[in-house]
């Protein structure tokens, strides 16, 4: 399954831009390798799909269109004077391609950027413009990227598995607490309690008829 994964991932244009439903290339490879439709990747076109179908030997399709529109190769341009640091663009960032910090300017950084266009929504004061490059620029870029957003996806995996883990952690120790505080306030006569134990234990011995009945009683009035 994870061979059948890389070569369907190789094949994706790496835009990371989850028009396919998915949060980006390696999600939908690993979608369409457990059977789902592999014609929604638009920004692929049909020559990517027509090798996804020869990996998957299956039929070829059409390009769902209902999953577009298509992409040009590009790259954001934050306007410098217009930006006021809201950190938005960097947070739908699927590849970390722009740098910043809140209240402060934000910068793409090209050899990154995909041109995915995620970040054009978010920004409140439409500061990011968008600038054609060439082709083979676009794939360098898109290439370099998907190391960045493959461990992006991996470290995002490991915080929800520790979030998780200290989740249970914590709510353990809260029954435990409340477990060892109900037998804090718990009125237990340890006296009692052990004498009626006792006695069970040398009921028992009686009825197996391991003690005579008459040693049993003498030994219930030493208790």
């Amino acid at each position: 399954m994870s061979n059948l994964i890389e070569l369907i991932n190789a094949e994706l244009p790496q835009f990371q831009c989850g028009r396919c439903d998915t949060p980006g290339c390696r999600p939908y490879a690993e979608e369409i390798a457990n059977g789902s439709p592999h014609n929604r990747c638009v920004p692929g076109g049909q020559v990517t799909l027509d090798r996804i179908s020869d990996i998957l030997n299956r039929d070829s399709l059409v390009l769902d269109h209902d999953y577009g529109p298509d992409l040009k190769s590009q790259v954001a341009h934050i306007v410098e004077e217009d930006c006021i640091g809201c950190t938005k663009c960097i947070d739908a960032c699927p590849v970390d391609a722009i740098s910043g910090a809140a209240n402060l300017m934000h910068n793409v950084i090209n050899d990154l950027c995909t041109g995915c266009e995620l970040c054009i929504e978010p920004c409140p004061v439409d500061c990011i413009e968008l600038i054609d490059i060439d082709e083979d620029k676009s794939l360098i870029a898109r290439d370099s990227s998907s190391h960045f957003f493959d461990l992006k996806i991996e470290l995002d995996l490991r915080k929800k598995k520790k979030s998780k883990m200290n989740k249970s952690i914590h709510e353990n120790l809260n029954i435990g607490d409340s477990i060892n505080q109900k037998l804090k306030n718990r009125n237990i006569d340890s006296a009692t309690s052990l004498k009626k134990l006792q006695l069970e234990i040398l009921e028992s011995q009686k009825n197996e008829k391991y003690i005579n009945s008459e040693d049993i009683e003498k030994l219930k009035k030493q208790l």
